[in-house]
């Protein structure tokens, strides 16, 4: 299991991984669930908020970003590889979208001073570390971030996770992820100078769900989203939650 940022930073600067990501993690039924309920909520703040430009940590190839920057009039995308930044710069160049987009390589901890913007989302990032270097990257997001501006990323459910990782096969888990309660994710963010507005929960009955990935995806993928489309919508603790805040 990799932790540590220079650990987790060298993990995405290989150039496979980088055109691989998108293929390997969010094609399949499962992650094409994740994706759409991700995107679900981001296009949702932009309309009911009137959101023109945003910023984006961490976009590896623009998996997100095809799909959100169609509902901005610019996004900027902050990454610390050069490999997934081109990446990200080719899928949106063929998807036509190139010009609206910024591209800046730079680390998140270290992220540039200049403008401040309504909206930041980054997902697959924050969860990766440490509590002392979340509120880091807090700090870090509230100086990108006006006064009252929304941030929005993704947490891990340990009350969900920590039991599937202690019966997990050696190396099933490659990257560190930070398990927490939900009053655990409020406070911490309350410490940092936000308050939480929501907590969406995703990848509900997540036994269930893998099972329709193992059993039904080899048939049909088709059938498989079917089914855990309706699982998903019979509620249940979730395995992860799409987190909204305020910036204090």
């Amino acid at each position: 299991m990799i932790s540590g940022r220079e650990h987790l930073r060298d993990a995405y600067r290989v150039e496979q991984v980088a055109r691989e990501y998108v293929s390997r993690r969010f094609q399949s039924p499962l992650g094409a669930l994740l994706h759409s309920r991700q995107i679900r909520v981001l296009q949702q703040l932009i309309r009911d908020r009137s959101i023109e430009e945003a910023v984006e940590i961490a976009p590896g190839p623009a998996r997100l970003t095809v799909d959100v920057a169609p509902f901005l009039k610019r996004v900027t995308v902050f990454d610390a590889s050069a490999e997934m930044l081109h990446e990200a710069r080719r899928r949106l160049s063929d998807a036509g979208l190139a010009a609206r987009v910024g591209f800046v390589q730079t680390d998140a901890f270290q992220l540039p001073v200049g403008r401040q913007f309504d909206l930041l989302y980054t997902f697959r990032l924050i969860r990766h570390f440490e509590r002392a270097d979340r509120l880091r990257l807090y700090r870090q997001i509230r100086g990108v971030l006006k006064p009252g501006g929304t941030l929005v990323f993704d947490a891990v459910n340990a009350r969900v996770s920590a039991p599937l990782r202690a019966t997990a096969r050696p190396g099933e888990y490659e990257h560190f992820d930070a398990l927490l309660a939900a009053d655990a994710v409020r406070e911490e963010l309350q410490e940092a100078g936000f308050a939480v507005e929501s907590l969406v929960g995703v990848q509900r009955r997540y036994s269930t769900l893998m099972k329709c990935q193992v059993y039904i995806a080899p048939r049909s993928a088709v059938l498989a989203r079917a089914a855990m489309e309706v699982v998903d919508r019979l509620g249940g603790e979730p395995l992860e939650w799409i987190v909204v805040c305020r910036r204090g």
